[in-house]
């Protein structure tokens, strides 16, 4: 109660582990609105592969909202960790059947899912055995592995074994749940996930190079290179299965300047074709993917640094001007989340480093500056993991927009650090490529803040460098 006068008096409070639970319940029932964000804020920094469920659980005692997405993105995207946590053995049915059936459960393999059944099964089998055919018809069969398969298959035509697991498989096999009988009542796709693109290779080549990182198995492949010579300082992003490779600067015989190009990768048919040209050259620009929209902010043209901003609907191929920046920069950085874009930092059109953090309302069509960056540079890398911000770039820090918090993160790797590209796969953030003085060194780096790890976790990246751009696209098997 201290605490909330003093925030009466002074608009500061300090939340840490040790009071969070009870100011928050205190500000709840005196209706502290502000209180209540910042403990919610505080709890989605603080969360955990170990406190993921329980937080779960928590955040709907208070109607958090955010807090309760983020716990539950943190459960799917880490089930293989999740469910060897203290917390996993206490679950309840129902928010382990509502976790099962998810498409975003992300796992190696679907075997992984059926495991994470019998575990939470062999914790009280007494009470629990009668929901295993309820629990198991959440396994997606037609994904689980041959080998995996085959051992269920023995060990239900042992004779005499009386062990619960052998109990249960024998009751799979002579009571299989419908969507084990009839695949037709079985999901015909796999659960989603991430897979990493990158773009990169010197401008001079006949061509630059596109690899895809499959996160399921770590594997690297080489797809359809981008041929274009003397090409350099275009934007990559990424929009449903498709990859644009927008504006640029060229070089033809003897000068360089911007273009408009429209470059596009399909995803599925491992193909390129032109789209449609933007309405203005650009070059050092960003560009994002917002739902089903192409947008392309700033940059430079050959007249100089430009706030204009133009999308093109995935549907309808065709480009629109929309609202022009607050802030003009080229060499900024763009994220989106949900229906917000983020641009942050880059340089103005006197060279200076620009330090603010531009919002574009996409429902509005409208622009705020909402922050200021604590570490201002160009080039930097940014990405969004569950609603909050990261900046990497001679220091690597976390903002929370709704609250304007930024969060250093302390982790030697990060620690003036300067990296080509990043971004968020599957609940993790991938940096690739570290700018060391005048060189560059091939390592891709693992940062994930739920299970404690940043690392490197190859040193020897297939895509040559430099990186041009790196985007997750979202796929599944059938």
């Amino acid at each position: 109660f201290q605490a909330l006068l003093e925030f009466t008096c002074t608009s500061q409070v300090l939340i840490g582990q040790e009071n969070v639970t009870s100011l928050l319940e205190t500000a709840d029932f005196f209706q502290f609105d502000r209180v209540k964000l910042l403990c919610e804020k505080f709890l989605e920094r603080e969360l955990h592969v170990s406190n993921c469920l329980g937080l779960m659980t928590y955040s709907q005692q208070f109607a958090f909202i955010e807090l309760y997405a983020s716990a539950m993105n943190v459960a799917l995207t880490h089930w293989g960790d999740v469910m060897c946590q203290e917390e996993f053995k206490a679950l309840p049915k129902e928010m382990l059947m509502q976790l099962l059936k998810s498409d975003d459960l992300f796992v190696s393999r679907e075997d992984v899912v059926f495991d994470s059944i019998m575990r939470w099964i062999m914790e009280d089998p007494a009470t629990r055995e009668e929901d295993f055919l309820d629990l198991v018809g959440k396994v997606r069969v037609t994904f689980l592995s041959l080998s995996f398969l085959d051992i269920l298959v023995k060990r239900s035509k042992r004779p005499g074994e009386t062990d619960t697991f052998s109990r249960l498989i024998k009751k799979l096999d002579s009571c299989p749940p419908p969507s084990w009988q009839n695949t037709e009542l079985c999901p015909y796709a796999s659960r989603s996930y991430d897979t990493l693109y990158v773009l990169g290779g010197k401008h001079d080549k006949e061509q630059q190079e596109l690899f895809l990182f499959q996160p399921k198995t770590g594997i690297w492949r080489s797809c359809s290179p981008l041929q274009r010579r003397n090409l350099t300082q275009y934007a990559v992003a990424a929009v449903g299965s498709f990859i644009f490779v927008t504006g640029g600067y060229f070089r033809d015989e003897f000068v360089w300047y911007s273009v408009d190009w429209v470059l596009i990768y399909n995803c599925l048919e491992n193909s390129w074709l032109e789209g449609p040209a933007m309405k203005k050259s650009r070059n050092s620009h960003c560009a994002v993917g917002a739902g089903l929209y192409l947008y392309v902010l700033g940059g430079n043209t050959d007249e100089g640094i430009i706030p204009a901003v133009e999308r093109m609907a995935l549907v309808e191929s065709e480009w629109e001007s929309m609202s022009p920046m607050a802030q003009p920069v080229e060499r900024g950085d763009a994220v989106s989340v949900g229906t917000r874009i983020y641009v942050v930092c880059g340089l103005d059109e006197n060279g200076h480093v620009y330090d603010g953090v531009q919002r574009l309302n996409t429902e509005t069509d409208s622009w705020d500056v909402i922050s200021f960056s604590p570490l201002p540079r160009y080039d930097l890398c940014i990405t969004a993991l569950n609603g909050a911000l990261y900046t990497i770039g001679g220091g690597a820090f976390r903002f929370d927009v709704e609250t304007d918090e930024w969060t250093q993160v302390d982790e030697e790797c990060l620690t003036q650090k300067f990296f080509m590209g990043c971004s968020t796969v599957n609940g993790r953030i991938y940096l690739l490529g570290q700018r060391k003085g005048n060189t560059t060194l091939p390592v891709i780096v693992l940062f994930d803040p739920y299970i404690d790890t940043c690392q490197v976790i190859d040193n020897k990246l297939p895509c040559p460098l430099p990186i041009r751009g790196c985007v997750s696209v979202r796929r599944f098997d059938t």
